[in-house]
Parts: structure tokens; sequence; C-alpha cells
């Protein structure tokens, strides 16, 4: 079996010698296509390594701008553990038997907790602080919630002391307008 692939075919028969010579012809033509242009391309090739610099620095961007996120996505990720933790070791536990509602706004969403009227009193002196952990709301120390401020300022529930005073105003402008007792609406 020795010989080229163009010699077993042709003894096999499954070429004919026309066959073989327009393919050698057509390979010819190419490798020389292929030389014409390596050697008219000297200025494309300058062209294609200005270009080559350009992507790979825009790549070198692209990569900073993902390992950015990605830092921020862990470092966020991390505060919201240690909050978890703090919460955890420092909460303190809703009443089983709470007989007063407590709502409040959460992600302009109103929200409510049963809680008993110590707890309320607390609340209302901010002795205690509400905070959103995982979609729950938990009762901590204020001086926890001050660390938890500091890693994320969104967790605490805050109370709308401004809403609370503009009502307060407004119902003191009409304090000396007395409400009939016989006053049928």
């Amino acid at each position: 079996m020795a010989g080229s692939l163009k010699d077993q075919l042709l003894k096999a028969g499954i070429a004919s010698k026309k066959q073989v010579k327009k393919i050698e012809l057509d390979q010819r033509k190419k490798s020389k296509q292929s030389h014409k242009k390596s050697s008219t391309t000297h200025s494309d090739a300058a062209i294609s390594k200005e270009t080559l610099e350009t992507a790979r620095k825009q790549k070198i961007e692209k990569d900073r701008a993902l390992n950015e996120a990605r830092k921020l996505a862990q470092q966020k990720k991390a505060t919201q553990a240690e909050i978890r933790q703090l919460v955890a070791q420092h909460r303190i536990p809703l009443p089983a038997d709470g007989e007063i509602r407590y709502q409040f706004l959460s992600m302009g969403k109103v929200k409510q907790i049963w809680i008993n009227a110590e707890i309320q009193r607390q609340l209302s002196q901010q002795s205690l602080l509400l905070v959103c952990v995982d979609d729950r709301f938990e009762l901590v120390p204020p001086a926890i919630g001050d660390r938890i401020i500091q890693r994320d300022p969104n967790a605490i529930i805050k109370e709308d002391t401004e809403k609370r005073e503009k009502i307060a105003a407004e119902e003191a402008e009409y304090a000396d307008y007395q409400i009939p007792d016989d006053l049928d609406w």
C-alpha cells in the first residue's frame, strides 16, 4: 500500500486522471492566492494588531468591572451574615400571647406583629428597635440596632416621626374648635 492517496484512488478506479489534475490545479490556485494575500496585508497586520490591542484593553476593563461587582456582592453577603448573627445573638423574643397588634411600614407595605403592652411601651420610647432580617421581624436593643445601622441602614424599621408630627400639628390647629356631641354625619 505504498504510494499517495491519489495513486491508490487511480489504481482502484475511483477517480480519473482528469479529476486528479483538476484537484491539483485548484490546490495550487488556493496556495498562490493565500501567498499573495499574506504579502499584501502588512498594513492589515498593523491594523489587526491595533484592533487586538483595543479588544484586549476592553476585555481587561470588562473583567475589572465584573470583579468589582463580584466583590460588592460578596461584601453585601458578608454584611447580611453579620446582621443575621447579631440579631440571632441579641434578639428579644416576641411574646406568644401578644394582645396588641403593632403596625409599621416595611418596604412600602404595612406589616404587623403581635406584642404586649410592655414591648409597645419600649418600642415607643425606642428602648427596643425593630429589625427586618430575611423577611422576618425581630426586636433588638438600641446598642445592637446602632451596630446594625452601621452595616445596613435599611435593616432597621424606623418610625415615621415626621408624618406623626405633621398630623399632630394639623390637629393642634383645630384644637380650639370643639365637635358637638349631637353632630350626625
